[in-house]
C-alpha cells in the first residue's frame, strides 16, 4: 500500500473548535476529532454529495461525470468517499470544472483507499480540495469504517444525489443517514441507468426527486435551500410503508 510523505501529515479540527462544521452538530454521533489535509475552510461551502455503484454502468459514469461538473459551474463542492465508479466519475467531473471536491475517507489519511485512487486525490488537494477522516494517522480501514464514513457524506452536504445504486449498498447506507438527517435527496430516473433495483425503490419514496434530464437537476440545485415540506415528506412516506 502506498503512503504519503511525512511532510503530507494531516492537521485536524477538534469538535469545540471554531471552524468546526455546524451541519456535523446536527447528526447522530460527530467526530470528535476531524483529521484533514488541503483546504479545511471548503468545509463550510455549499456542498452536495453525489454517490452510487462501484460496478456502475457505462450510462451512470456519464450521468455521475456530467453532474460531479454541473454541480462544480455552479459553484457547488461535490462530496463523496472517493470510491471506484460514480464518486470517482463525479470527483473527475468536479474537476474538469475547476470546482472543489471533499472526499471522506475510512482509513487515516497516510494511506489512500482505494489506491488506485491516490493520484485522483492528489488533484482533489491541488485544486483546492480537501481530503477528511475521522481517523488518526495509522488507522487501517476497518469493515464497518465504511458505514460509519456514509453519515459524514451526507451530514457535511446540503442534499444527496444518488446516480445509480443497488438495494443493499453503501449508496443506501447514506441515503438512510441523509432521511435522519434531514437532508434532501434526489436520484436518476431508473431508465437511464443499467443497475436499476435501487433506483427503482428510490423512485416510490415521496420525498426523492427524480431526476430525468438536465433541465431537473437544474432545478433541484436550485430548489436545494428549499427545506418546506421535506422532513413532512420523509415522516408521512414512513407512515405509509409501516401502516
Amino acid at each position: 500500500m502506498r503512503h504519503i510523505q511525512k511532510s503530507e501529515l494531516p492537521e485536524k479540527i477538534m469538535r469545540y473548535d471554531t471552524y468546526y462544521p455546524r451541519q456535523l452538530f446536527r447528526i447522530d454521533r460527530s467526530p470528535e476529532i476531524l483529521y484533514f489535509r488541503g483546504d479545511f475552510s471548503i468545509v463550510h461551502d455549499k456542498s452536495v454529495a453525489v454517490i452510487g455503484s462501484r460496478q456502475a454502468s457505462h450510462s451512470a459514469i456519464q450521468l455521475a461525470y456530467q453532474t460531479g461538473y454541473k454541480l462544480a459551474k455552479e459553484g457547488i463542492c461535490v462530496v463523496n468517499g472517493l470510491a471506484l465508479g460514480c464518486d470517482t466519475h463525479a470527483l473527475r467531473g468536479a474537476l474538469s470544472a475547476k470546482g472543489h471536491c471533499i472526499a471522506v475517507l475510512p482509513c487515516g489519511l497516510d494511506q489512500i483507499r482505494p489506491a488506485s485512487n491516490i493520484g485522483l486525490a492528489r488533484e482533489i488537494l491541488a485544486q483546492g480540495g480537501c481530503l477528511l477522516s475521522e481517523y488518526p494517522v495509522g488507522s487501517s480501514v476497518q469493515k464497518y469504517h465504511y458505514v460509519a464514513r456514509d453519515r459524514l457524506q451526507s451530514g457535511l452536504s446540503k442534499a444527496v444525489i444518488v446516480i445509480e445504486t443497488g438495494c443493499d449498498s453503501g449508496t443506501m447506507h447514506t441515503v438512510s443517514y441523509a432521511i435522519q438527517q434531514g437532508r434532501q435527496i434526489a436520484c436518476y430516473s431508473s431508465s437511464l441507468v443499467g443497475n436499476t433495483v435501487g433506483n427503482q425503490w428510490l423512485e416510490s419514496r415521496k420525498f426523492v426527486r427524480v431526476l430525468h434530464n438536465t433541465a431537473d437537476l437544474e432545478q433541484f440545485i436550485k430548489d436545494i435551500d428549499t427545506q418546506q415540506g421535506f422532513e413532512q415528506m420523509v415522516l408521512q412516506d414512513i407512515m405509509i410503508e409501516e401502516g
